[in-house]
C-alpha cells in the first residue's frame, strides 16, 4: 500500500498516549500474540491515519502480507480485543477518528486565519493606495490654486502698473488718429501687425496704442528716408559708371 506525497505529509506524525502499552486491551494483545501483536496493532494504526481514518476489512490480508505475519493474527487484533469498530465493510479506531477530527478542526481554523490575514493585508494595501492617491490629488489641487492665485496677482499687477485695462483700438479709430496727426501710412498695416503679436510691444503688453501709432509714423518716416538715400546712392553709382 504505497503512500502519495500528500499522504506522507499528513501522516508524518500522529499522537498517542505515552502509556498506551498499559492499556488493558493492549495487555490482552501482548498476552495473546506477544510483542509482535503490539507491532501489528501500531502498524494498523499508522495505516488508518494514512488512509484518512478508515480501512476496509478485506485489507487484513494485505496488511498481513506486508508485515510477514499470518492473516489470522491481523484479523484477531482487528476483531477480538475491542480496539477497533467496524460496520461489516470497514473498520476504524474511535480514538484515531477523534484525533483526526481535532486536526481537521485546527487545520480549518488556521486556513480561516490565513484567509483573514490575506484579506486584511489586501484591505490595508488598498487603503494605503487610496491615501496616497488622495495626497497626490490634494497636492495637485494646492498647486493649481497657487498657480491661479499667482496668475491673478500678475494680472492685478499689470492693471495697477498701467493704471487702466488696455483695450485694442478698431481700424476706424486708428485711421481717424492717423488723419488727425497727418500721417500717410495704412491703418490696416498697423492693426494687422500688432493684432498678430497680441498687442504686445516687445515682451510687454501695449499700454497706449496712440503712442504706438506715433512710433510707427516715426519709423515709417525713417524707413522712407533710408529707402530714398539708398535709391539716390544707386542712381549716382550708375551715372558714375
Amino acid at each position: 500500500m504505497g503512500l502519495t506525497i500528500a499522504t506522507m505529509k499528513d501522516t508524518f506524525y500522529f499522537p498517542h498516549d505515552y502509556n498506551a502499552r498499559s492499556d488493558p486491551k493492549l495487555q490482552d494483545v501482548l498476552v495473546t500474540h506477544g510483542v509482535a501483536g503490539l507491532g501489528v496493532y501500531w502498524c494498523i494504526i499508522e495505516q488508518i491515519y494514512e488512509q484518512g481514518g478508515m480501512l476496509p476489512l478485506k485489507s487484513c490480508k494485505t496488511i498481513a502480507f506486508a508485515l510477514h505475519v499470518e492473516c489470522k493474527v491481523v484479523e484477531s487484533i482487528v476483531n477480538d480485543f475491542d480496539l477497533f469498530v467496524n460496520d461489516g465493510e470497514n473498520f476504524w479506531s474511535e480514538s484515531v477518528k477523534k484525533r483526526l477530527g481535532k486536526r481537521t478542526d485546527i487545520a480549518e481554523k488556521r486556513k480561516a486565519a490565513a484567509v483573514k490575514r490575506w484579506h486584511s493585508a489586501q484591505t490595508q494595501q488598498m487603503q494605503t493606495n487610496s491615501n496616497a492617491s488622495a495626497l497626490q490629488n490634494d497636492a495637485k489641487e494646492r498647486k493649481e490654486k497657487e498657480s491661479k492665485g499667482n496668475e491673478s496677482i500678475d494680472k492685478e499687477n499689470i492693471k495697477e502698473k498701467s493704471g487702466h485695462r488696455f483695450s485694442p483700438p478698431t481700424i476706424d479709430e486708428i485711421r481717424k488718429y492717423i488723419i488727425e496727426k497727418g500721417y500717410s501710412f495704412e491703418a490696416e498695416n498697423f492693426f494687422d501687425f500688432y493684432e498678430s503679436k497680441g498687442w504686445f510691444v516687445g515682451k510687454n503688453k501695449m499700454k497706449d496704442w496712440k503712442a504706438a501709432v506715433r512710433n510707427w509714423a516715426r519709423g515709417e518716416k525713417e524707413r522712407k528716408s533710408t529707402r530714398k538715400t539708398t535709391t539716390t546712392n544707386k542712381v549716382n553709382e550708375i551715372w558714375q559708371q
